[in-house]
């Protein structure tokens, strides 16, 4: 097993938001848990990588999470408030995934597989990388657990990303 995920498939801390959070746009709850996070370098260690994001009340909807505006507009939201994502996010599920889904324009090209727009990725992955380094800087944290994470995130990406699909089904 692949000891930077050991957390995440271990002990996984699942934040589960449901419906009508999202749809109130309801953030104190989830923003004061994030807060804590940050609270102390021993804080953040001990949640780092083991956040899976559970998004509830949408399991009958066909459209992808990125697909539901009320669902974009809450992960923007949070998104706008604390951007440590990458330090504390699973990396053995689609939590990081659904993050960068709901903040980019993304589109789904066939089931399963979808489209972000590159130039708001890249945008994203550099606030994204800049706030996991002022989240080191502020509390200390070991280089090499930041170097882990980064790395994770940076395989995680490319692994799932395609470069082109060929064949007159994907035009």
């Amino acid at each position: 097993m692949n000891l930077r995920l050991r957390p995440a498939i271990d002990a996984p801390v699942c934040l589960m938001f449901s419906r009508r959070q999202i749809v109130d746009g309801d953030l104190v709850e989830p923003l004061q848990f994030f807060e804590s996070l940050i609270g102390s370098p021993e804080q953040a260690m001990a949640y780092r990588g083991r956040l899976c994001l559970v998004i509830d009340g949408f399991n009958d909807d066909p459209r992808e999470l990125f697909e539901i505006p009320e669902v974009r507009r809450f992960i923007q939201a949070l998104d706008a408030r604390w951007p440590y994502w990458f330090f504390f996010l699973s990396q053995a599920d689609d939590s990081i995934k659904i993050v960068e889904s709901c903040l980019c324009d993304t589109i789904e090209i066939v089931p399963g597989v979808a489209s972000i727009d590159l130039a708001q990725m890249e945008q994203c992955l550099t606030r994204h990388f800049a706030a996991l380094e002022r989240l080191g800087e502020s509390l200390a944290l070991p280089t090499e657990a930041l170097d882990e994470m980064s790395e994770g995130v940076i395989a995680l990406i490319r692994n799932a990303s395609v470069d082109r699909i060929d064949g007159d089904d994907y035009q």
